[in-house]
């Protein structure tokens, strides 16, 4: 097999941009916002890895792999090679995949939001958190996984699939509710994504006490936003093959 046949094309490239955003996605929802299936995506990350630009990290039996992006990858598409996942721990797998769940479900529904990474560079994002505990008073940064804009006004998003503190998730949210309070606040709210019950409802009690209310916080489940991610990408797909004359 000849190089130029492995080596990534524009379509491969345009990928490359999307997925250095996120940092790291599976196949499926990388695929999903590409418009692309799974053999099409592995394909591509594929032709990527060959030339260095990501690389694939085996997960769980049964749970695909994680494209990441390289600082070669980060910096081909254009942006800083600090980009670039370090890591990409067995302890962090669940939670990097989410977030390329939350990140697809997003662009597929046509929303203005921004990447972990974004947040990252913006100093908007890092606010100062307090709270007590059993080792005395707490002071500690904390920035969203992503965020996206709601009526004019950006709002954090939080992936929450571990149960933090008590105290530590009230602290979190009391600087929610101090940051969101008015019309002419800085922050809308927040919107927590969770892939079980019992987590959101830990965030839901200690947002009473921190005094957080809808419409300032909101929640999904994990599995409404990957399966409405799933059917955006196939109402994607079904106006571009009638947009190209083709009957599905």
């Amino acid at each position: 097999m000849s190089r130029s046949s492995v080596s990534p094309g524009r379509r491969s490239l345009e990928g490359l941009e999307c997925l250095a955003r996120v940092g790291a996605s599976p196949l499926e929802p990388w695929g999903l916002v590409m418009g692309w299936g799974r053999t099409v995506a592995y394909d591509h990350a594929r032709r990527l890895a060959a030339a260095g630009l990501v690389r694939m990290v085996r997960m769980t039996r049964g749970d695909g792999s994680l494209v990441v992006v390289t600082a070669a990858g980060a910096a081909r598409a254009g942006y800083p090679a600090s980009w670039a996942l370090r890591s990409v721990a067995p302890s962090t797998w669940a939670h990097v995949s989410a977030c390329a769940w939350v990140s697809a479900w997003l662009r597929l529904r046509g929303h203005r939001w921004w990447s972990e990474r974004e947040l990252a560079q913006d100093p908007f994002w890092r606010r100062d958190v307090r709270y007590r505990d059993r080792r005395g008073t707490a002071r500690v940064t904390h920035r969203p996984d992503l965020a996206l804009q709601i009526a004019g006004r950006p709002a954090a998003i939080e992936v929450e699939l571990q149960r933090k503190t008590r105290a530590r998730l009230i602290g979190i949210l009391s600087m929610y509710a101090e940051h969101s309070d008015g019309d002419d606040a800085a922050l809308y709210g927040v919107l927590y994504v969770c892939d079980r019950a019992e987590v959101a409802d830990a965030v839901k009690r200690a947002a009473i006490d921190a005094g957080l209310y809808a419409p300032a916080i909101s929640f999904r489940t994990l599995h409404d936003v990957v399966e409405q991610a799933r059917a955006a990408g196939r109402s994607h797909e079904r106006a571009a093959g009638s947009a190209n004359g083709v009957v599905r």
